[in-house]
């Protein structure tokens, strides 16, 4: 199973997961990635032009996704 990984850009702040996880295809990753961006402003993190990124095993984004 592939592995994805998922990187949260902001303006003044970056996080890059070092881990990543593993998914059986591109979409359950990007369904995965809209289910952390939604928890995260839930949570009351959405900083003004903030970007997720979800990338594949060789760490080229397949999606971004904006806060």
């Amino acid at each position: 199973m592939p592995s994805y990984y998922f990187a949260v850009h902001a303006p003044d702040d970056r996080y890059d997961d070092p881990e990543g996880a593993d998914f059986p295809d591109h979409d359950a990753a990007r369904k995965y990635g809209q289910r952390i961006v939604s928890e995260l402003k839930e949570g009351g993190y959405d900083p003004p032009g903030t970007i997720l990124y979800v990338l594949d095993e060789t760490r080229q984004a397949i999606q971004l996704i904006p806060f």
